[in-house]
């Protein structure tokens, strides 16, 4: 009749009971999956649709339905993380430039690295060859030299490597207990805090003297022994290196002792004693048990007297 809207068409009988994504996908119309970000649509269309509109559908669900790949750095990036046990990285020495500012097509030394990492540091053991030709060989953690390791310098043209330093580390610096060899031929075998000579040690110098005792930063500072190549012998407290306080020395071309108080190295006030023979004194005088006979040696002239 004139003036009455039309209802919606019935569903068929077979559709009667399903749910409302199930009837509605009978019926042909496009719906959403709820396992699918895009629209589907089943063979059968709706004679109804305007043909530009599927059409612009069909076209929209081609473009989103491809698979999206990774970003080419971030694949690079994930093969460029380091973890475990690696093989010899090395790193490119810097370009030489000439004196008119302009590359020579040189480069210098480059270093090398090989043995283990950890979150793209070097961690655990390894092996590190730097530029100048310096060696560590030990433990790394943070990127950093921690725990026990050796370190070797180069020497002379040849550039054969010598020991420095054989101990603990800490954060890149010697630190702990260990042994380091310099350069003139003096070694140091104690403690060490932050790179520097700490606690109790022992060093053995060029001319042959040696000092055991306390160290404070690189200097003798404390209770220590100091034993001269030439047989001399201080006992006593040090300050900044040099001697301070009460303390024993011991002369050996004279045998005698002084001990006393001692302030910037020279001995302010004491005792001298004798420790043992002097070997430059005079010989030792004959000792006997009997006295001699006792006789006037001019009996005559005594008399007239």
């Amino acid at each position: 009749q004139a003036g009455l809207v039309p209802h919606p068409p019935a569903a068929p009988p077979l559709c009667r009971g399903l749910s409302p994504i199930s009837m509605t996908m009978a019926m042909g119309r496009p719906v959403k999956s709820p396992s699918s970000p895009f629209l589907e649509t089943m063979s059968m269309e709706d004679p109804g649709d305007d043909s530009a509109s599927a059409s612009m559908l069909r076209a929209s669900m081609a473009r989103t339905s491809r698979p999206k790949t990774e970003p080419l750095w971030r694949t690079h990036d994930a093969k460029a993380q380091k973890h475990g046990q690696r093989g010899t990285i090395y790193w490119v020495g810097k370009a030489i430039m000439g004196e008119d500012g302009s590359l020579t097509g040189q480069r210098k030394k480059g270093a090398s690295y090989h043995g283990e990492w950890g979150d793209n540091k070097k961690e655990g053991y390894g092996v590190q060859v730097y530029p100048s030709g310096e060696k560590y060989e030990g433990q790394w953690s943070s990127g950093l030299r921690n725990g026990e390791g050796t370190f070797w310098a180069p020497v002379g043209k040849a550039k054969k490597l010598r020991k420095v330093y054989v101990g603990g580390w800490l954060n890149d610096k010697r630190h702990g207990r260990g042994t380091c060899f310099f350069k003139n031929g003096e070694f140091f075998q104690g403690l060490w805090d932050q790179g520097k000579m700490h606690g109790e040690g022992t060093l053995r110098y060029a001319n042959g003297d040696m000092y055991v005792g306390d160290w404070h930063q690189g200097m003798r500072s404390g209770k220590g022994t100091l034993n001269k190549a030439n047989g001399d012998c201080y006992e006593g407290y040090w300050l900044n290196d040099k001697r301070e306080g009460s303390g024993s020395f011991f002369y050996a071309e004279s045998g005698k002792v002084f001990v006393g108080e001692w302030a910037n190295d020279l001995p302010k006030a004491g005792v001298y004693t004798q420790a043992s023979p002097n070997p430059d004194q005079a010989g030792s005088v004959a000792r006997t048990r009997e006295l001699p006979r006792v006789r006037l040696a001019l009996p005559t002239e005594g008399l007239e007297g």
